[in-house]
């Protein structure tokens, strides 16, 4: 691997254990949709409010800046390998793992979280799983959008194939292009949120939320093309990170304010403040917490040592198995008289433990590693 990209897969593996910790968290009190929740979330208290602030800021920024990394990578691949050789190998590696997780993983997960006492896993299967009555995506609805946006690049390679290349250079973003960036974005995923509240969205894709994955893949394309992680410029890194600190708080005070407490709680979408605010105040954050990682790891995680070497090659696999390991921890834990915090702790501490060993077994099986 080259020493120089090395900090992109350790923060690859840093949002892969933090989307353990934010599944984990809405099973103990945190607002979203997962497969299997341990809480009682029809009286808010502190640790739901806790871990809601929590999520919010994750998904303000972790799942796009999986895209930023990923679309990182693409013009090379697909430079070196040709369009068919290109298609093929992302179809291999994305489509056979989105296969596997939504007839077996996925189904065989919810079946044991919430129906194994009232239908055998066939019946379920018939009714659910072959009818295609419910769809069984779940995490990997990301696996899905890359196998979308990769066809997309793939056309948009065809389109320009023959023209004349530009030596056209781009310049790393400044804090007032940022600015406008984040405005446009924010105001662009309040208008599709009209539509498509987040949480909902065709094939499981949330597309309330797409609006930053997609400019995050095209900022990685342009980033690898312009060499922009060759140098992030300190000056505006420091400025958008206390910009992201600033705002992380405004969200909760901003929902405080517009009655969530008494129950009015409307950011998901639609013509409300609540909406608008959510809306605008993610762009930003997204900003300042992705530069702000981006800079970090570039310093103090530029080289793999074994063991995160290790972690780098088994991060794909976790993203895959993480729910029903998620789930065997919180039905383990259920019943036991634990703060609803502290076994979010626990919980997400031995899943991301077991996840990785149980990865490292998986990849060991014959060809598995061609797909993993």
């Amino acid at each position: 691997m080259n020493q120089r990209l090395a900090y992109l897969d350790s923060l690859r593996v840093f949002l892969t254990i933090l989307l353990v910790f934010v599944h984990t968290s809405i099973a103990y009190g945190a607002a979203g949709s997962w497969i299997l929740e341990d809480v009682d979330k029809s009286q808010v208290n502190v640790t739901m409010v806790l871990l809601t602030i929590f999520t919010a800021v994750c998904q303000s920024f972790f799942m796009g800046f999986f895209f930023f990394i990923s679309a990182y990578f693409i013009p090379i691949s697909y430079e070196r390998k040709g369009a068919i050789r290109f298609l093929r190998d992302r179809l291999i590696r994305l489509g056979i793992p989105l296969l596997v997780y939504y007839f077996v993983i996925s189904p065989m997960t919810v079946w044991f979280a919430k129906f194994r006492d009232q239908q055998t896993m066939a019946q379920f299967y018939n009714d659910n799983v072959w009818s295609f009555r419910w769809t069984f995506f779940g995490p990997t609805w990301f696996l899905e959008a890359s196998i979308y946006f990769a066809l997309l690049y793939m056309l948009f390679r065809f389109v320009v194939k023959g023209r004349p290349e530009q030596k056209k250079s781009i310049l790393f973003p400044s804090v007032k292009t940022l600015f406008v960036v984040a405005i446009v974005v924010g105001f662009t995923a309040f208008l599709v949120r009209l539509v498509y509240p987040t949480g909902e969205g065709p094939l499981e894709l949330q597309l309330g939320y797409f609006p930053s994955y997609i400019l995050l893949f095209i900022a990685g394309i342009i980033a690898q093309r312009q060499g922009w992680l060759a140098y992030i410029p300190e000056k505006l890194t420091r400025m958008w990170k206390w910009i992201a600190i600033c705002m992380i708080p405004m969200l909760p005070v901003g929902l405080i304010l517009t009655g969530a407490l008494d129950g009015e709680v409307h950011f998901a979408g639609g013509v409300n403040i609540q909406a608008f605010l959510y809306a605008m105040w993610e762009p930003f954050v997204c900003i300042g917490i992705i530069l702000s990682l981006l800079s970090w790891f570039q310093k103090r995680f530029n080289t793999l040592s074994v063991f995160s070497k290790w972690l780098s090659e088994n991060a794909y696999t976790v993203y895959l198995i993480h729910p029903p390991i998620i789930v065997g921890w919180t039905l383990a834990f259920h019943g036991i008289d634990l703060p609803a915090i502290l076994k979010w702790i626990l919980v997400s501490a031995l899943s991301v433990v077991i996840c990785f060993v149980v990865a490292s077994m998986i990849r060991m099986i014959p060809y598995a590693k061609r797909v993993l």
